[in-house]
C-alpha cells in the first residue's frame, strides 16, 4: 500500500506565494481548529480564537523571512529551519501489511497525536479494502487497543 507526498522542495513554492499574498496562510500552514483539547498525559487546555490568529501571523512572519532568506541566496535546507513545523507536506510512504498493522498499532490510539489519528482514520478504509480479511481481524482483536505486534 503506497501514500503520496512530496518534500519540503515542493512545499517551498506553497510558502513563498503565502509571502508574497498569492494564497492563504493555511494552505501552506496547518494550525488546529480553535476548541478545547487534551496532551497526551490529559492535560486539557482551551485554544482560543486569540492564540490561533497570533499563530497564524507568525506563519505569515516565517513565510516572508524564508522569502527574504531565499532572495539573499541562502539553501532551503538553511531557510527552512525559520519556518514553522506545522506546514503542510505530501509525501509517498509504502507499508506491507505487517508494517501497516504495526502503524496503527502505534498511531490509531486514543492517545495518539489529533493529526496521525486523523491520517489513520483515512488509511483505514484503504486497507480495509485492500485486506478485507485480516482488517476485519484487527479490527476485532487490535485496533486502537495500543497492543504492539509481537
Amino acid at each position: 500500500m503506497t501514500f503520496d507526498v512530496q518534500s519540503y522542495r515542493y512545499c517551498s513554492g506553497k510558502v513563498i506565494a503565502v509571502a508574497e499574498g498569492k494564497i492563504d496562510t493555511e494552505t501552506a500552514f496547518y494550525l488546529r481548529p480553535v476548541g478545547e483539547y487534551s496532551d497526551r498525559q490529559g492535560k486539557k487546555y482551551y485554544y482560543s480564537a486569540e492564540q490561533r490568529e497570533q499563530d497564524l501571523q507568525w506563519c505569515l512572519e516565517a513565510a516572508k523571512k524564508y522569502k527574504l532568506d531565499m532572495e539573499m541566496g541562502m539553501s532551503e535546507e538553511h531557510a527552512r529551519g525559520k519556518i514553522p513545523f506545522d506546514y503542510r507536506q505530501h509525501f509517498v510512504v509504502s507499508f506491507n501489511c505487517r508494517s501497516l498493522l504495526h502503524f496503527f498499532d502505534l498511531r490509531f490510539k486514543k492517545n495518539a497525536q489529533l493529526e496521525i489519528q486523523k491520517l489513520c482514520e483515512l488509511m483505514w478504509p484503504h486497507f480495509q479494502e485492500w485486506m478485507p480479511s485480516i482488517a476485519e481481524w484487527y479490527e476485532t482483536n487490535r485496533l486502537g487497543k495500543g497492543k504492539l505486534a509481537p
